[in-house]
């Protein structure tokens, strides 16, 4: 596989993925099982059809059918396109809190209750990436 062709498929094995995290539980069980084997753990579609005793061409279809299907939850939910969209804004916050901090020499230049304030806005900011 060319390099061109591998960076591809990682992108799309990533995005999967990510789909799968967010709207993988509104999959039927049988098809997670065959999906996770395939796009987590990396299995081939021969070693799925012998493990739950389907044809390969069955297993290849329950996949593309479940990409189709996370894919479509993702184009009328966008729960990842909003977090996506959170995530940015919230390092552009991070980036404007760091740099106040940096010119905050002293409590002086923003008085104590402003000093306070940016130190609390920046544990609040720190608090909500960590929940992304």
């Amino acid at each position: 596989m060319s390099s061109d062709k591998t960076e591809e498929r990682l992108k799309e094995i990533v995005e999967l993925t990510r789909l799968y995290d967010v709207y993988g539980p509104l999959l039927s069980d049988h098809k997670k099982e065959i999906f996770e084997s395939y796009v987590l753990d990396n299995y081939s579609l021969g070693e799925i059809a012998e493990q739950i005793g389907m044809s390969r061409q069955g297993v290849r279809d329950i996949v593309i059918r479940c990409s189709k299907e996370l894919t479509g939850f993702e184009e009328k939910l966008g729960f990842l396109k909003r977090t996506d969209g959170i995530e940015a804004e919230l390092k552009e916050i991070v980036k404007s809190v760091e740099i106040l901090k940096a010119a905050r020499v002293d409590k002086r230049m923003f008085g104590e209750a402003g000093s306070e304030s940016l130190d609390r806005l920046s544990e609040s900011v720190s608090k909500l990436t960590g929940l992304l």
